[in-house]
């Protein structure tokens, strides 16, 4: 087993300079609305007796040592990372006495002032100064001290624990509920912080005596105690529902959701760019709609990867299952949102994209992060322009997506479902200039004629925007090894990430579904090409993918070795390998530039547009008449899933 430090490191590095801080205390209590009727607030308490202090000011909830009870969502790595008190709604129901998924916010403690991951800045009375405070008084004294101040987020081991577990905390917090954002408290010794938490990244007060100044400690309680649903970040959009007798078991059918399992509904609005909020009549226009579904799969994965959830839905007004997605997508000027995107895409005619339905940007409150707005506060310690991205919550509804990728039930169907992904890729980037940039499994759909859809456009590009596709965008164990490698960190976006992302997903599906004679103990091997440990970098940037330019620079690496299959399974995974082997093969890379010949086309011109990928494909399919018509749904649950749900 993996020790609890390098599990710790890796949590940490989930979350490169995220944390934006100092801020000071008063100015972080406005995160929450001001409540009336708190008790009587003692000013000076001991650390015995803080418990029976915190209840007082939190009577709408139960508060519950989770200490020694941990969930399984907070372990990693077979280590327990549960907070120490949880946060409940009184007279909720809840699965155990750890149950992340119904708790309003937690409390870390921890024995030692030492233990705090956090460095303020040196102290002075300026800084403890009331909000609004002038910034003219503020900033030339902090300047001055800016070359001494070592770092807010210290690499010393106690300080990457105690991270760590906050880290694993939210995680957790956020992929088991549905939130926008939250909120927790840490405890040191007698020092204590307020944290605020959003998709991409995290807000930190300045730290504080509550032993003898327990007044900010319990008003940011009294105020979480009073404040509503919404203001603690829940999605107040999603709520628990239920159909009525018999249709409520048609459509448990339909969806594949188990009798006992909760439903729930989601508003998705009708379409957020058409701004038509009456009809010719002067009617009021319906601006969402309602639809009824599952609770989606909890995926153990950093808060910084949790952007997208998808799933079927039941339309509640057409009577039908459709497909419904949500997404946190990118939110500045000059990026289109993925619902633009598909009317493009339809205006074009570009085959093989589903059906857009309608969708568009969530407007209530917290469906926009806020933590990037404060990177460049007075008392920010380490601003970090470039990691700090701002999001928008963004849901759509599809049509005609009936299955997703790893249901294929042939090798003939997977290969035709694969060519017709590739042939959206191909038209869209060839007739609209766009580049998907997203390539995975998840975003490959097949319909219920068995024909390919090529779905999650919302973080695509148009292949002239530069300053766009200089940004890191995919899904990490399908990502490129070029866009990964850390000496390519400048590196833009092209064709050939996008081509090499379909050659992942076609070795990944066909090693983990395909049935074959390869043992299990290869096929893990193989598998973990694609679930190696990745390192983020401080601008945010993931950093790793060396198996996969190892694989990809050899053609004799593991792949035809380890791997057995149909003859013309192998041939065609060898045949598109090979194509990419100019890309991490250092020798031809060599020969490619001293004899370049430009009568003919180079290796590094066939990944310079889709006709070579495509003519093998195309050739593949037609003979795949000759393949075995292997029924591979017995097969599904031999191999568990890795961390990314995949």
């Amino acid at each position: 087993m993996t020790s609890k430090e390098a599990v710790e490191a890796r949590l940490v590095g989930s979350f490169p300079r995220r944390f934006v801080g100092a801020m000071p205390v008063r100015q972080f209590l406005d995160f929450l609305p001001e409540a009336d009727g708190r008790p009587v607030m003692p000013k000076v308490v001991s650390q015995d007796e803080l418990l029976a202090l915190l209840r007082k000011f939190t009577t709408d909830f139960d508060l519950v040592d989770t200490s020694g009870c941990p969930d399984p969502s907070v372990v990693v790595g077979g280590y327990e990372f549960q907070p120490t008190v949880g946060l409940y709604k009184s007279e909720s129901t809840r699965n155990g006495v750890t149950d992340m998924s119904t708790m309003e916010a937690w409390i870390i403690i921890k024995p030692s002032v030492q233990q705090d991951p956090f460095i303020d800045p040196p102290p002075n009375e300026d800084f403890n100064a009331p909000i609004p405070c002038p910034e003219e008084d503020l900033l030339p004294y902090w300047d001055t001290k800016r070359d001494y101040y070592p770092t807010f987020e210290p690499s010393d081991k106690q300080s990457i624990s105690t991270r760590a577990h906050m880290v694993a905390c939210t995680n957790a917090f956020f992929a088991t509920q549905f939130r926008r954002f939250g909120f927790s408290i840490l405890l040191c010794g007698s020092r204590a912080r307020f944290v605020y938490w959003d998709r991409s990244g995290a807000v930190v007060s300045r730290r504080f005596d509550y032993t003898s100044n327990f007044i900010p400690l319990a008003e940011f309680l009294w105020r979480l105690n009073r404040a509503s649903p919404g203001d603690r970040g829940v999605d107040v959009s999603v709520v628990p529902t239920s159909l009525p007798g018999s249709q409520g078991s048609a459509v448990r059918e339909l969806l594949g959701i188990g009798s006992s399992d909760p439903l729930y509904g989601y508003i998705v609005p009708v379409d957020t760019a058409l701004q038509r909020p009456k009809d010719a009549e002067g009617r009021p226009l319906t601006t969402h709609h309602f639809y009824v579904g599952p609770r989606p799969d909890t995926k153990q994965c950093s808060l910084l990867e949790q952007r997208t959830r998808s799933f079927h839905v039941w339309d509640v007004a057409q009577k039908r299952v459709v497909f419904f997605k949500e997404t946190w997508r990118p939110h500045s000027q000059g990026t289109s949102t993925e619902s633009e995107v598909y009317r493009q895409l339809h205006s074009g005619r570009i085959p093989n994209i589903p059906t857009f339905e309608h969708g568009g940007d969530m407007s209530a409150h917290g469906t926009k992060t806020i933590t990037h707005l404060f990177n460049k506060a007075w008392w920010c310690c380490t601003p970090n322009y470039k990691a700090h991205l701002p999001l928008v919550q963004h849901r759509i509804i599809l049509g005609n997506v009936e299955r997703n990728l790893s249901t294929f039930k042939t090798p003939k169907e997977f290969l035709t479902v694969f060519k017709d992904a590739l042939t959206a890729h191909e038209k869209a980037y060839e007739y609209l200039g766009l580049l998907h940039r997203n390539i995975n499994m998840e975003n490959i759909g097949i319909t219920s004629e068995g024909h390919g859809l090529l779905m999650g456009w919302e973080c695509c590009s148009s292949k002239s925007r530069k300053e766009f596709l200089e940004i890191q965008m995919g899904t990490l164990p399908f990502m490129s090894g070029a866009l990964l490698d850390q000496s390519t960190q400048d590196k833009h976006h092209v064709l050939a990430d996008d081509l090499e992302s379909f050659l992942h997903v076609m070795m990944y599906t066909m090693v983990r579904y395909l049935p074959g004679a390869t043992n299990v103990q290869d096929r893990n091997t193989l598998l973990q090409i694609f679930d190696e440990e990745y390192v983020i970098d401080q601008g945010g940037r993931a950093i790793g993918g060396s198996r996969k330019r190892k694989y990809l620079a050899d053609l004799d690496f593991h792949i035809v070795k380890k791997f057995t299959a149909p003859p013309k399974i192998t041939t065609l995974l060898r045949e598109l390998c090979d194509l990419f082997l100019i890309r991490y093969n250092g020798t031809l890379q060599l020969i490619e530039r001293h004899t370049r010949e430009t009568r003919f086309k180079t290796r590094s011109d066939l990944l310079a547009c889709h006709r070579e990928m495509m003519a093998y494909v195309n050739f593949s399919v037609p003979s795949s008449e000759d393949w075995p018509d292997i029924d591979i749904s017995a097969f599904y649950t031999i191999m568990p899933a890795n961390r990314y749900g995949f």
